[in-house]
């Protein structure tokens, strides 16, 4: 059926050659002179060189299967920013969308200074001058390949543009490079050098570059650009505060030299009593931990408000977790398991001595807590001693 319409197609061509052709009168006159009978051949020559250039145009004009390249009929925008596509070829008409710089699309119809152009969910109206059309937009590709990917849920790959030989069926979410296009064919790669055809109905293109925006999904577009810029602002500032914040704790960072205070003289219960709080707060601390407990207990001493006596600190409620009953006396876990057996260490009673003895190793820090509850933003100054925060 499509042989005869290329046939009738072709003859109906040339109908209509024959018809515009010049009708030359059969008149009969003298013998035409030499000069008459060599025009007569040159224009008979011309006229038979014209019909023949006449069918040519007419068959070639009525082959649909003819391949192109992928990028015929395609082009890119390369105005800066973005340009306006209007609903008609009138800069004065309503604007249907946006095409922002390296947005690609199928080019319709040109006229003139206007073209109109698809490009995914836009269609409109477009000033040629923002675009680079055919082999000038294969150009700006610089040879990165263009992908199809299956749309439906199946469909047939074909050995050539007729449609009558299937290759393979290929899959939803199927992808091919595409190297053409052959009327309602996608030309691929289908098996290293041979070619494939697929309905171009039943793919999606992948260009490499961005389509088309209508205008709500460039309003769209630019509310979520300026959302993402202002969290990345926002990120950036929370960073920078964080760091500065990191920085000024690390500044209030400090590591007290040893001082020596007055002596304070105490007796040798207070004395057993401070060695059995050292071990309970920093049994397994180093040396220089357990003299620093020893030393905040005896900075709360010198201090007017936790209390006169290593007792009384030591016993204040809500001072050492754990260590106070409450009521001024231990507590029955501090005192079956600490002042019943005593300090585990010489090192907690030869720190209770030394500090006793003025040597001091956290200044006038009056507080500690583990490295894990210490909440350093909120410290002047700070010193760190293996798993203690003093401050």
């Amino acid at each position: 059926m499509r042989l005869r319409s290329r046939k009738s197609a072709l003859y109906i061509g040339l109908a209509l050659v024959m018809l515009c052709m010049p009708i030359i009168p059969d008149v009969v006159v003298a013998q035409p002179t030499y000069e008459q009978q060599s025009g007569q051949i040159e224009k008979e020559q011309k006229e038979a060189s014209y019909t023949e250039n006449v069918v040519d145009i007419v068959a070639t004009g009525y082959n649909s299967n003819q391949e192109k390249d992928i990028y015929a009929d395609m082009a890119i925008s390369i105005a800066e920013g973005y340009v306006s596509v209007y609903e008609q070829a009138d800069e004065n008409a309503d604007v249907a969308g946006r095409l922002y710089v390296n947005s690609i699309m199928s080019v319709l119809e040109t006229n003139g200074e206007w073209a109109k152009i698809s490009s995914k969910n836009l269609t409109g109206y477009v000033r040629t001058s923002a675009l680079c059309m055919n082999d000038e937009a294969k150009a700006l590709a610089d040879g990165k390949d263009v992908t199809v990917t299956v749309t439906s849920n199946t469909t047939s790959v074909y050995s050539s543009a007729m449609g009558d030989s299937v290759l393979c069926r290929a899959d939803k979410d199927a992808s091919y490079i595409a190297v053409g296009k052959c009327g309602g064919y996608v030309v691929v790669k289908y098996n290293g050098d041979i070619k494939g055809y697929i309905p171009a109905a039943n793919l999606s293109f992948d260009y490499g570059f961005a389509w088309g925006y209508t205008e709500a999904e460039a309003a769209e577009k630019e509310a979520a650009e300026a959302a993402a810029e202002a969290a990345r602002k926002a990120k950036e500032e929370a960073a920078r505060k964080a760091a500065a914040e990191a920085a000024r704790i690390a500044a209030n960072k400090i590591t007290n030299p040893i001082t020596y205070n007055e002596p304070m003289t105490v007796s040798e219960t207070e004395v057993y009593l401070l060695a059995c709080l050292i071990d309970y707060e920093a049994g397994w601390e180093p040396y220089e931990g357990k003299l620093a407990v020893a030393n905040v207990v005896l900075n709360r001493v010198r201090s007017p408000y936790y209390g006169s006596t290593i007792t009384k600190v030591i016993y204040a409620q809500g001072q050492f977790t754990g260590v106070s009953d409450g009521k001024g006396g231990p507590s029955v876990k501090f005192q079956t398991q600490y002042l019943d057996k005593g300090p585990r260490t010489d090192e907690c009673m030869k720190a209770a001595r030394e500090a006793l003895a003025g040597k001091n190793n956290i200044g006038t820090f009056k507080n500690f807590r583990s490295l894990k509850k210490a909440k350093y933003a909120s410290y002047s100054k700070y010193q760190v001693i293996k798993n203690h925060c003093f401050f």
